[in-house]
């Protein structure tokens, strides 16, 4: 699916660039952001979080040019992929992981099996479609010694791209839940309430949050090439990944 040609358009898109990559965290709710993040060059959301725009615009934006997916066709990953609902949207671009194991591990850049690889060439047709690829996976697998959740993978493949300033916001590492409507329908997948959904994920074995998080501290905070918003901050310098003690902050 991935071309040269369609790489120098994601090229385009990112390099020398400001990009906004806006993740689903509750905390973005009332945040008031949506304004500044739409000002940005490029903004990237992550999986199912472009359906929040329409009730959630002040504060996390109105626009979304690449989506980085899963392509998991279930309410806890993608949801449905419906290329009207991409175009709707204004999705330019879609990056997906490369299937790996359970520790990150891939030894070809090709999708999931879980994807409906028909419904995702079809989509390619019309909006590129480009499969990251598995040595560079496999790379920041090793660094954070478990498989890395998709919105983690996306911000460090963003990098590569040599973006002017790389702005994040609404990451949390699960630390509280999702903006309300995320992961709607995981109550019928799972069983789950979006909390008990969201405390699963903090203590998911497959993508070590606590790992994630010493990772990015130890990249993000002195890089120049990038903003951290306010409660990602404050995150980024908690003494331990702790779902009380942010809650008490």
């Amino acid at each position: 699916m991935t071309t040269r040609m369609s790489i120098n358009f994601l090229s385009s898109l990112l390099n020398n660039k400001v990009v906004s990559i806006v993740g689903p965290a509750k905390y973005m709710t009332d945040s008031g952001l949506g304004e500044e993040i739409d000002k940005s060059d490029t903004i990237v959301r992550i999986n199912r979080s472009y359906e929040s725009i329409e009730k959630y615009s002040q504060d996390i934006g109105s626009k979304t040019d690449i989506l980085y997916s899963c392509l998991i066709e279930k309410p806890a990953n993608a949801g449905i992929l419906d290329i009207d609902v991409f175009k709707n949207n204004g999705i330019k671009y879609i990056c997906a992981p490369p299937a790996s194991d359970m520790k990150g591990m891939s030894n070809a850049t090709r999708l999931h099996n879980l994807i409906d690889v028909e419904k995702v060439t079809k989509i390619s047709n019309e909006i590129p479609v480009r499969v990251v690829d598995h040595e560079f996976h496999n790379q920041l697998a090793k660094a954070v010694q478990c498989r890395p959740n998709t919105g983690f993978m996306a911000i460090y493949d963003l990098l590569r791209f040599q973006p002017k300033l790389l702005k994040i916001y609404g990451f949390s590492f699960y630390l509280d839940g999702f903006i309300k409507g995320v992961k709607e329908g995981i109550k019928e997948e799972q069983n789950k309430t979006q909390e008990e959904f969201t405390i699963q994920c903090f203590n998911s074995k497959r993508h070590i949050q606590k790992n994630m998080w010493e990772f990015a501290k130890s990249t993000l905070l002195n890089n120049e090439n990038v903003y951290v918003d306010n409660t990602l901050m404050e995150i980024l310098n908690m003494k331990s990944l702790n779902r009380d003690d942010f809650e008490k902050r």
